[in-house]
């Protein structure tokens, strides 16, 4: 199987590089390929022809997202978009990992798939749009939320 991972020199993605033995991996990073940029995103995708994607890639800097609101919503929103529609046209499965943070974190218990989704910030916010996007956008895609990665 051919994957291809964005992220790849965050946390997250270098452990899903490791653990992607047997597999043929394109494991990038920013410097590699700028999820921003909807035509680098096509062209990478277009010339690897990946089976699967996963992306890591997210800003990540929870306080400085609520000064940096334009760069996070452009990592988290419009890199996820440019990765589902570049997915979508060529019918290729998106695994898009997400956060925790949609949620406002009054709810006793363990949060489901199907809770109402209320950020409380804007590094929130600009996830669940990539979330969004990625559920409008792209057929074959699965969210993963994830907490204290």
């Amino acid at each position: 199987m051919r994957l291809l991972i964005t992220g790849a020199k965050g946390q997250l993605g270098t452990e899903l590089t490791r653990q992607a033995g047997g597999h043929e991996v394109l494991a990038v990073d920013y410097e590699e390929l700028d999820i921003t940029n909807a035509a680098a995103v096509r062209q990478v995708i277009a010339s690897f022809r990946p089976d699967a994607v996963i992306n890591a890639a997210a800003y990540t800097a929870v306080d400085k997202a609520e000064s940096e609101r334009e760069i996070a919503f452009a990592v988290n929103h419009d890199g996820p978009a440019h990765l589902a529609r570049a997915c979508a046209g060529q019918n290729i499965p998106l695994i898009h990992v997400s956060t925790d943070y949609v949620f406002d974190g009054r709810k006793v218990g363990t949060y489901t798939e199907d809770d109402p989704v209320s950020p409380l910030d804007v590094y929130g916010e600009s996830k669940l749009a990539g979330d969004q996007a990625v559920r409008e956008i792209c057929e074959q895609h699965v969210i993963l939320r994830t907490s204290w990665v």
